[in-house]
């Protein structure tokens, strides 16, 4: 892991590959299980560090995926709607997905890493690295490398997404697609609806997907570029239907945490984007499509929709 290549960078997806230290099982999406065992790794390691991670919660600064088990994508979604254990060999190899959502994060990671590599802390490989219930693991590798682990780590900086989409020429009508690889939601309610209570949504629904990642952008960019996202006109183009869905593979989907079971849905969906794009100006410098865009690219580091913290919401544009 090289992070000369990565100074300059906001944004960083990574994989941790683990090793179970003995046989046992684990509950299949243990999300929950993963986000309790990396803020106890943070705080043995950097005390301040997970302090200030778990006071910016509301800001949500990294995501973790559930532990990944090297079995087929239809037997994971069964296990996970059946809530099935699942055996752990030591003689493979696991992993867990983590995002960094905060320019600070990675290089105090990567430092962290490299003195428990070269320092007493991590004597050798047979050193406990995270505890997921009462199953230990040891590290063996960190990817980072952009396209790893099948094209879903890497790292980059709000600028570079900026770039990215600012000099799009795009035609009258734009296809989107994302997929949605872990438990996707949207928690709906509000005091208007209070009577019926809160409910989670099974459609990725543009007005559900984009207007909270334009909210995510607001809490996340540099003050540079906060501007470049306007929420109020992507939550009236996506209401105007002026995006819409026009194909998916969308399958509803349940999984269980420790004390309730999450309903959602997985799979892949394609949006249509009508034009025409108004030109930019100096208080928007990106269009609407564009912009839309870029939140696509986005969602490939913070995720989308509930506790993306927690193993759900992992997405992307394909």
């Amino acid at each position: 892991m090289q992070s000369s290549h990565m100074d300059h960078s906001d944004l960083y997806a990574f994989y941790l590959k683990l090793r179970p230290i003995q046989h046992g099982t684990l509950m299949p999406f243990n999300g929950e299980l993963v986000h309790a065992a990396w803020l106890d790794w943070l705080r043995s390691a950097a005390p301040e560090v997970a302090t200030w991670l778990h006071e910016g919660n509301k800001r949500r600064l990294f995501t973790c995926s559930s532990l990944k088990f090297p079995f087929s994508s239809a037997r994971m979604r069964d296990a996970e709607r059946r809530n099935i254990h699942l055996p752990l060999d030591p003689l493979k190899t696991y992993s867990i997905r983590v995002t960094l959502l905060a320019s600070q994060l990675f290089p105090v990671f990567y430092n962290i890493l490299m003195n428990l590599k070269n320092g007493s802390a991590v004597e050798s490989k047979n050193s406990p690295f995270i505890q997921l219930s009462r199953q230990t693991f040891l590290l063996e590798e960190v990817v980072v490398e952009a396209g790893g682990q099948g094209g879903w780590t890497g790292y980059g900086s709000f600028q570079d997404l900026v770039e990215r989409v600012r000099g799009l020429h795009l035609g009258k009508i734009e296809h989107l697609h994302l997929e949605f690889s872990s438990l996707t939601t949207f928690s709906r309610g509000s005091i208007r609806q209070r009577d019926f209570g809160n409910h989670y949504a099974r459609l990725p629904l543009p007005n559900y997907v984009f207007p909270g990642l334009a909210k995510r952008w607001a809490e996340l960019a540099p003050p540079e570029y906060v501007g470049y996202v306007q929420r109020e006109r992507i939550e009236e183009y996506a209401l105007n239907e002026a995006m819409f869905i026009i194909d998916h593979d969308l399958k509803v989907h349940s999984v269980k945490f420790t004390t309730h079971t999450q309903p959602g849905f997985v799979g892949t969906c394609s949006y249509a984007l009508y034009g025409p794009d108004e030109p930019p100006t100096d208080s928007a410098p990106l269009s609407i499509r564009q912009q839309i865009i870029l939140l696509s690219h986005l969602a490939f580091y913070c995720g989308i929709g509930y506790k993306t913290a927690m193993g759900m919401g992992q997405a992307r544009m394909i």
